[in-house]
């Protein structure tokens, strides 16, 4: 009998710690988080760090709030998730949401600040200068493009490191993000750098022989290594002047591209004139050659058939500065036959003079 009562008790025993360890298990398998309220499913996000939590999906996550999902979309990027896997997610942390709306995806984004190359490239141009002075012109290989930086940071980009050969222009440089709340990892650029000076440079192509006006000019800054000893640096010294020869469009102007307009042009017929004490005399002539105001060029006399040295004054207009003087008698001689002719014939001039022709 005793033995029996002792197989008794053990058998309950065993019992007891059978029903304690059952307790053990179920208490394994019950939910890691207490789910008090219902899941409300946020169908569009906006996440600030690297990985989307539950608590960025759902409303009342509770306790499971901070578990992660997934790994959130690059800065200033967005992208979408499968409702089915939000929801499989959430599952394995315990909490139930059984999608009442029939929900598919759900659209995540994650703002960002972007920096435009052009705020990179006056950066650089900033540092090239702090030695020298001169003002730079930056380029970047082709891989260089805009970034994104925390939304929230104070603050703006700034050169980490610069590396430039003074006589390629290339340069390697890391700009580095402000401090925010999340670690921008630093950015390399690579490209070239060079000192610019101002140029004068054609805003059209204009031909040979075209006088030249402000309108057909611009002043732009250029790689110095591209502007010669002889350009021009300031548009008033083109302006009125010819071209020499046909300029392009954003060459710069040389002082050997322009010259003094051409008043005179061969073979076209220009005004002779001379003047002395009393007397103006005019003819009719043609040009030898081309020539500039202040220029001498030969003209045939069209009366006489001669030929003499004669200056541009103006547009088609000559200056004789002096007459064999036989050729002077008779001009006086014709002045004064003139004055007894009838007024008609007679043609006063400027200051009481007479406009006679050179024959």
């Amino acid at each position: 009998m005793r033995q029996l009562k002792q197989s008794g008790s053990e058998r309950l025993a065993n019992l007891i710690c059978a029903f304690a360890a059952a307790l053990l298990i179920a208490g394994y398998a019950a939910p890691a988080f207490a789910q008090n309220a219902p899941l409300v499913l946020r169908e569009q996000i906006n996440v600030y760090s690297d990985i989307v939590t539950l608590g960025h999906l759902f409303e009342n996550a509770g306790d499971a709030a901070g578990s992660p999902v997934f790994r959130s979309p690059r800065l200033g990027t967005s992208g979408v998730v499968a409702a089915r896997r939000v929801s499989a997610s959430a599952q394995q942390h315990g909490l139930v949401w059984p999608n009442p709306g029939g929900i598919t995806e759900i659209k995540v984004s994650r703002p960002g600040h972007m920096i435009l190359m052009e705020e990179v490239r006056e950066l650089v141009a900033e540092r090239a200068a702090a030695d020298d002075g001169e003002i730079y012109e930056v380029t970047f290989s082709r891989n260089a493009k805009p970034f994104y930086i925390d939304p929230r940071s104070q603050g703006s980009i700034t050169v980490k490191q610069m590396d430039l050969n003074p006589r390629s222009g290339r340069f390697r440089v890391t700009i580095a993000a402000p401090e925010g709340e999340q670690n921008i990892q630093d950015k390399v650029f690579t490209g070239r750098a060079y000192p610019t000076v101002e140029a004068v440079v054609p805003t059209h192509v204009i031909d040979r022989g075209a006088t030249i006006m402000d309108a057909d000019l611009k002043m732009v800054r250029m790689p110095r290594m591209r502007v010669s000893e002889t350009a021009l640096d300031a548009m008033g010294s083109a302006v009125g002047m010819a071209a020499k020869q046909r300029l392009i469009v954003g060459r710069p102007v040389r002082r050997t591209d322009i010259e003094q307009p051409k008043l005179v042009k061969r073979n076209t017929i220009v005004t002779i004139i001379y003047r002395s004490p009393g007397l103006t005399l005019k003819a009719k002539g043609r040009a030898l050659a081309d020539a500039s105001r202040g220029q001498s060029v030969a003209i045939i006399n069209l009366q006489s058939k001669r030929t003499l040295e004669a200056e541009v004054t103006g547009n088609g207009l000559v200056s004789v500065s002096t007459l064999p003087a036989g050729r002077l008698s008779t001009a006086r001689r014709e002045r004064t036959s003139r004055r007894s002719r009838t007024a008609q014939r007679a043609l006063p001039s400027r200051g009481g003079r007479y406009t006679n022709v050179i024959r």
